[in-house]
């Protein structure tokens, strides 16, 4: 019996440009396309975060770049994902991340937890951590909680979790109020 090759994230970036796949601990996972429920709470939730989106990054500024569905390459264990938001501070990064597949690690990163869950709660926990990727957030709509884990030396601290009914200032977006309800797609038609 022969081993399977372990692919690379330059074999990942050789993909044609509509795979959806990931490259996770060296092996090709198919990502499915999002739910109705995953693309709306995606778009929410970057249209929450769009006051983030016209400040500069100078002076102290706190503007952010954020992208849906952000291909980005983390080399050192193999692994490329497909974030569901990203985000690069402006005051670290400039200009926008720009590529098939991005290079600049992100300063937070959202995930909305999938059908596949052991590889947003454990293999992304790991590899962002160990990446020192500042924020991690997950959606979850199974249990409708959103959670918010910072990176501290020994893995991520979850520094505040809500739910359906709660408005909350989220860090680092603690400026303005999302609404979990609207968020987790709770509010009637």
């Amino acid at each position: 019996m022969t081993a399977n090759k372990l692919v690379t994230v330059d074999d990942w970036s050789d993909l044609p440009d509509d795979a959806r796949c990931e490259l996770v601990e060296g092996e090709f996972f198919r990502k499915a396309s999002p739910s109705a429920d995953h693309s709306f709470a995606m778009s929410d939730l970057r249209g929450f975060l769009e006051p983030y989106l016209r400040k500069s990054g100078g002076d102290g500024g706190e503007g952010w770049w954020i992208a849906v569905e952000a291909h980005v390459e983390y080399p050192d264990r193999r692994n490329g994902f497909i974030h569901d938001l990203a985000g690069w501070r402006k005051s670290k990064c400039p200009t926008r991340p720009k590529g098939k597949r991005i290079s600049q690690l992100p300063d937070w990163v959202c995930e909305l937890v999938s059908s596949n869950r052991s590889n947003d709660y454990v293999i992304k926990n790991r590899v962002l951590h160990e990446n020192r990727i500042e924020y991690y957030w997950t959606i979850d709509f199974r249990d409708k909680v959103i959670a918010v884990r910072k990176w501290v030396e020994g893995g991520y601290l979850i520094i505040q979790e809500a739910s359906i009914g709660e408005n909350v200032r989220l860090e680092p977006f603690d400026e303005i109020e999302i609404d979990v309800t609207a968020l987790l797609g709770e509010v009637p038609d």
